[in-house]
């Protein structure tokens, strides 16, 4: 799972999200094997995250996760453009990221929609 807190106070607390997610987890029958945060992180460059960094190693290297669980799609950025580029990522390893709003067909969708459309400008 991955936690993202901002410094406006935007998204849910740290707390808040983990308890999403837990019962989300839950829920789906996922097994939590890592948790990634950046507290107080701005939700513009997703790469200057250390937390999210760590995560991409991760799939790049260990694959040790199939999902990136978040609380809400900001979590992960507050630009669409930079949801869909890491959506775009985590496809090529064959990893998905879910949330409790959003399943990763729906994540997985609106990528391709956003990729059409920057081909064609």
């Amino acid at each position: 799972m991955y936690i993202r807190t901002d410094p406006e106070g935007e998204l849910p607390s740290m707390e808040e999200q983990y308890e999403v997610l837990g019962a989300f987890a839950a829920k789906e029958g996922y097994e939590v094997v890592a948790r990634y945060e950046d507290l107080d992180a701005p939700g513009l460059l997703l790469y200057h995250r250390p937390g999210l960094k760590a995560a991409i190693n991760n799939i790049k290297e260990e694959e040790d996760w199939e999902v990136l669980l978040v609380a809400h799609p900001r979590c992960v950025s507050d630009t669409g453009s930079a949801v869909h580029e890491f959506v775009h990522k985590l496809s090529l390893y064959n990893n998905r990221l879910e949330c409790p709003v959003r399943t990763w067909e729906e994540f997985l969708s609106a990528m391709k929609v956003y990729r059409r459309e920057m081909s064609r400008r």
